[in-house]
């Protein structure tokens, strides 16, 4: 069983995209874990795509909303595409209408890749 602050992420390139997998809590007190794992090998490899699959999420804060803007705009910097991945997490992807775009929204991994590739 997680505890309360814990976050998981699986991390997978596949085909040119990043995916990477969120489950349990993004906040304040583990954003260092998205920083290290994520944006860091983001930096380093010059990832172009990245698609961020939320529908385990738990919980997101301002601090890790940040953190996946940070990302995004690196995405961004190298003339690549940032999505996220729904799934039926209402909670999660309602918290995050407010700083993303509708068009930074898809169902599921299948579509992300789909629109990264059109």
């Amino acid at each position: 069983m997680m505890g309360d602050d814990m976050l998981e992420i699986d991390i997978r390139p596949i085909r040119g995209v990043l995916f990477v997998r969120l489950k349990g809590k993004l906040n304040k007190c583990n954003i260092d874990k998205l920083e290290t794992e994520v944006i860091k090998f983001q930096k380093k490899v010059g990832i172009k795509n990245i698609v961020f699959n939320i529908n385990e999420l738990d919980d997101i804060d301002n601090f890790g909303k940040y953190a996946l803007i940070n990302s995004f705009n690196l995405c961004m910097k190298n003339k690549g595409q940032s999505l996220i991945c729904l799934g039926d997490n209402k909670e999660i992807s309602d918290k995050l209408k407010d700083v993303f775009s509708k068009f930074n929204f898809v169902s599921d991994e299948l579509a992300a890749v789909n629109l990264i590739n059109s």
